[in-house]
């Protein structure tokens, strides 16, 4: 079934070897699962018979792969059923294999398919010390596990130091490890145990061949321990889970005890700090772009990791550890890219390109056979609409050993039989044409700005004090219109003027910014965040989202204000800026009514408060009841009638001349603003049944609703537009990870837009991410999203949802402003300036001051 049938050439495209430089009007052919030529396309021939690719346009690469993936043994939907990554009955389980978990039927392979993924190191999770073999995949679609083995290369085995262990053992379980020098412990006795095993063996076989009859029978076999002696014989490589630069120090000491090697650290946030040492070991670092900060050991994570590693002469790669991320590593690789650059880190796209590549595939052990187009190696191709290293890119044709394995206008070849059926319609191909974005040239602006064509784009624009700042030469999009080389005035904290071309003379005492033909946009808003409430979120003493104790068994909250949590100083503020996020929705979590939101300024400040009130339908809804759907909704529909009685009845209340109504009096009283539609009221609902309930109670009590989630809601997209309900989404959430979004797609915003829904786009994750909102509504526009629909869905829609100041470039608007040095949704793109209120803040952080501390290491 996997064996190519017909010769393929691909022509006229640019071709991205991983190998070499880029060759334009390159050709790639490949035949019998192996790549014949490469080269220019007028030195490439035709091999018989073959199948001819116009690439006039596109770009091919190789195939693209996960060193670090967990698809098929967590697979979708997460269940307990489909939860089979960690055998956390013992701190070493070195006999157990991923192998024998792997679900092929996981949907999440499909939708890597779709991303370019060829093949991937599927590992077991990180509870344990040693937590088992990993199992090296080629991505075609088979009935079990052993079809999809990667032919011939060696399994890894997974190992974890720093928090996971000793959290699971030590905390949950109350037995050792309980701390790093317990991990530590733990790792030299298992080895220790192993090489005497492996001496026991060795003994025996020595002497079975000297004096069979005397040798007697054999040591009784150990998978575990014959699994650690496979490794000390470099025929199992080792994959180490590990963040902190000490830790992987002394990682490397207990390899070198053992006489083992470490092929890779993954996740090694702080890999940046041990650079030097690592490339002398020639152990590859498995990282990401810029996920970090959500547990103390992931604090020191820097965007400039994977650069400074290749800088040093180290192997860098990028990984996923996640069913969401893997369908877009050459972004993520695209974006670690010119993070690095933009920090004065000289770094090739060839060598970005290999972070996903080829690297990778020596992470796997298999680099001689795929990561790069060249001739003799696996037939592993990836055809793209626009630059792979873009977020607009979109894989056109997958081929793995030269056999199709998702093609763009049909999805994958093979569907997951999980989908089958009417279920079929959610992951169907694109039923909206994919967007485009607007070229710089296009609208009249000026090249990207770069710190190699101009030194000050390697730093933002230095931050003065002023109430009157005029932008010479900027593009803006204002009411609808694109206006290239436009004048734009601030006064006072607002817009005053906009204007297209010079604007003659400048009020005097304005400070002027020279646009230079750069875009200025309004600054990006995500509405749904716990920015300045949760800090690192496992580390319990920084959140302050949720409830605890005794009080989580309340399901009605709805008098509680989240604004009474915030940290106006926590570091995520400072991070999201740096994403080009001005403002956000701070939201409480948890329960049936979660409680008050707050319209935050990312500097801190509490701009409104109450925003809106929180609602939560679905599972969370169910659990916060200890009941069904029927009781949610029961629930809702007493506490709302009770607080209309209430409202007409306030004396009697007082007086306690009332039956017990359904909540508080600070409850009831929070929910007057709600039933008289001067609050909004976000109902978070994933699933169909769950958002006609939501219109339904919204009907029922004349509510001003929001969905958020909207998993599904891209199927009553028309009754959405008729109730003029506007929907919080997050366009990358396209897995069935729960039965409450089985439906869930890419293109759902392109199709609830195209039905008139307003669409407002949220990162709806861990407070580190806001950043990358610009990245989510980019997903967006490659997924069928018109560009100025994405740029609203974070800017004015979400201002005028909410009934807020601001969200446009426009005279009279709250001139909260972003000024950035190219197109602001791609991922090559940052902020050189920002303004709050038409106050100018600083572009700094935390992470590029540990970027500064460790871009020369001491000797």
């Amino acid at each position: 079934m996997w064996n190519q049938t017909r010769a393929v050439v691909v022509r006229h495209a640019t071709v991205m070897p991983a190998s070499g430089p880029f060759i334009e009007d390159g050709a790639v052919a490949f035949a019998e699962g192996k790549l014949v030529a490469v080269g220019r396309n007028a030195e490439v021939t035709t091999p018989p018979g073959a199948e001819e690719v116009d690439g006039t346009g596109l770009y091919v690469t190789p195939g693209i792969i996960d060193a670090h993936s967990h698809l098929g043994v967590y697979a979708s939907p997460d269940t307990t059923s489909t939860s089979d990554g960690n055998e956390a009955t013992a701190p070493v389980t070195a006999e157990v294999s991923a192998e024998h978990s792997f679900w092929p039927q996981d949907p999440g392979l499909r939708r890597a398919a779709a991303g370019g993924i060829t093949s991937l190191l599927v590992l077991p999770g990180s509870a344990n010390l040693i937590g088992g073999r990993g199992f090296p995949v080629k991505l075609h679609f088979g009935r079990a596990a052993a079809e999809m083995r990667f032919p011939g290369a060696k399994d890894g085995l997974k190992m974890a130091c720093g928090e996971n262990p000793r959290r699971v053992y030590g905390t949950a379980y109350r037995r050792a490890p309980s701390t790093r020098m317990g991990n530590v412990a733990g790792y030299r006795q298992a080895f220790a145990r192993a090489r005497e095993y492996q001496e026991r063996w060795e003994a025996w076989e020595k002497k079975r061949a000297k004096k069979p009859e005397e040798a007697g029978p054999a040591p009784l076999r150990d998978l575990q321990l014959e699994t650690l002696v496979e490794v000390m014989r470099g025929n199992i490589l080792v994959q180490n889970h590990c963040y902190r630069a000490d830790e992987m120090a002394v990682m490397l000491q207990v390899a070198e005890e053992f006489g083992y090697s470490i092929r890779a650290f993954h996740h090694a946030l702080e890999a940046y700090k041990l650079r030097d040492r690592l490339a002398e070991k020639n152990v590859a670092v498995a990282t990401w772009a810029d996920w970090w900060g959500f547990k103390m050991e992931a604090w020191d994570g820097i965007p400039e990791n994977a650069g400074l590693v290749s800088q040093a002469g180290g192997r860098a790669v990028i990984h996923s550890d996640s069913a969401l991320g893997i369908q877009r590593l050459n972004q993520e690789a695209g974006k670690a890219l010119w993070r690095a650059r933009e920090s004065g880190i000289p770094l090739s796209e060839e060598e970005a390109l290999r972070w996903v590549t080829l690297h990778a595939a020596w992470v796997m052990g298999v680099e001689d056979r795929t990561g790069s187009l060249e001739p003799g190696k696996m037939a592993d191709v990836v055809l793209w609409k626009n630059h792979p290293l873009s977020v607009y890119a979109r894989a056109q044709r997958v081929w793995a050993d030269g056999v199709v394995t998702y093609d763009a206008d049909g999805g994958a070849v093979e569907a997951s039989d999980f989908e089958l059926g009417e279920r079929a319609a959610g992951s169907a191909k694109l039923a909206v044409k994919p967007g485009a974005p607007p070229l710089l040239k296009d609208t009249g602006l000026g090249e990207r700005c770069e710190p190699s064509r101009e030194a000050s784009c390697a730093r933002p624009l230095d931050v003065e004090a002023g109430t009157c700042t005029a932008f010479q030469d900027v593009a803006v999009l204002s009411l609808g219109t694109w206006q290239a080389h436009a004048f734009v005035l601030v006064e006072n904290g607002k817009v005053t003027r906009v204007q297209p071309g010079a604007p003659g003379a400048v009020p005097a005492g304005c400070r002027v910014v020279e646009g230079k033909g750069r875009v200025l946009t309004p600054g990006l808003v995500d509405p749904l965040t716990s920015l300045g409430v949760v800090e690192v979120g496992m580390e319990e003493s920084t959140v302050d989202d949720v409830l605890r104790g005794e009080s989580v068994k309340e399901p009605i909250r709805a008098a509680l204000r989240v604004a009474d949590s915030l940290n106006p100083a926590a570091e995520t503020f400072p991070v999201a800026r740096l994403g080009g996020v001005t403002a956000a929705g701070v939201v409480p979590a948890g329960g049936l009514v979660s409680g008050q939101s707050a319209w935050v300024g990312t500097d801190g400040t509490v701009r409104r408060a109450p925003l809106a009130l929180h609602v939560n339908l679905g599972v969370s809804g169910r659990d916060a009841v200890s009941g069904s759907r029927a009781l949610v909704l029961e629930r809702l529909r007493e506490l709302l009638s009770d607080a209309r009685e209430y409202n007409k009845r306030k004396g009697d209340f007082e007086q306690n001349r009332m039956r017990t109504l359904a909540a508080s009096r600070l409850d009831l009283e929070a929910l007057q603003p709600a039933l008289t539609g001067a609050l909004p009221v976000v109902v978070t609902a994933n699933r169909v049944s769950d958002i006609r309930a939501a219109l339904a109670l919204g009907r029922e009590f004349g509510l001003k609703l929001l969905i958020a989630g909207g998993r599904e809601a891209w199927m009553v997209a028309p009754e959405l537009a008729a109730a003029k309900v506007p929907v919080i989404v997050q366009p990358t959430q396209n897995l069935p990870s729960s039965f409450d979004g089985l439906n869930s797609r890419m293109d759902s915003a392109a199709l609830l837009s195209g039905a008139g829904v307003k669409v407002l786009i949220s990162t709806m994750g861990e407070p580190h991410m806001v950043r990358t909102l610009a990245q989510e509504a980019g997903n967006a526009v490659a997924w069928g999203l018109p560009y100025e629909d994405a740029l609203r869905a974070i800017t004015s829609n979400v201002t005028e949802a909410f009934g807020l100041e601001g969200g446009q470039v426009a005279p009279g608007q709250v001139a909260d402003l972003v000024l950035w040095n190219g197109e602001p949704l791609e991922v090559s793109s940052r902020p050189v300036g920002m303004w709050l209120s038409g106050k100018q803040v600083p572009l700094t952080s935390r992470q590029q001051a540990l970027y500064e501390k460790y871009r020369t290491l001491a000797k």
